[in-house]
């Protein structure tokens, strides 16, 4: 699951104040432009986060659109160290968007059991501290060996 849906293309990491719709911009602009999404994602993310909050808890985000709009299914990780982003009430420090199309929905959705155990393990502050996507997969893996 990891290799299907993580890579190293889409991990970044924020180092610098940003809001919640400058990142949004950012990352759907990039979806786009690779083809894994069309123009109605990024507005949809928007309103899907105007709704109620894709806040997990313990400083993890999970920002998605209203309906299955991918046309692959890909997971966008950002780490926002040390600033964290704004996020309603909260701050995010780790913040997953996920695209997710509606041919990959039944296997993507293990994606989610993947962010339970990350809360699980309380492995926030360790992930947000990787230094990139090599390291940000090593701290995913020792969560999920622990399974």
């Amino acid at each position: 699951m990891l290799a299907k849906f993580f890579d190293a293309q889409h991990f970044h990491i924020v180092d610098r104040p940003m809001t919640q719709s400058e990142l949004f911009r950012q990352l759907c602009d990039q979806l786009e432009a690779e083809g894994y999404v069309d123009a109605a994602f990024y507005p949809s993310v928007e309103e899907r986060e105007a709704i109620v909050s894709t806040m997990l808890g313990e400083g993890i985000s999970l920002p998605h659109s209203l309906g299955l709009l991918a046309k692959k299914t890909v997971v966008y990780t950002v780490l926002a160290a040390p600033h964290g982003i704004a996020w309603g009430d909260d701050t995010a420090y780790v913040i997953f968007l996920l695209a997710i199309s509606k041919s990959e929905y039944e296997e993507a959705m293990a994606i989610y059991d993947l962010f339970v155990t990350f809360l699980r393990e309380r492995a926030m502050s360790r992930l947000r501290d990787s230094t990139d996507f090599a390291c940000f997969k090593a701290v995913a893996i020792d969560c999920l060996s622990r399974l």
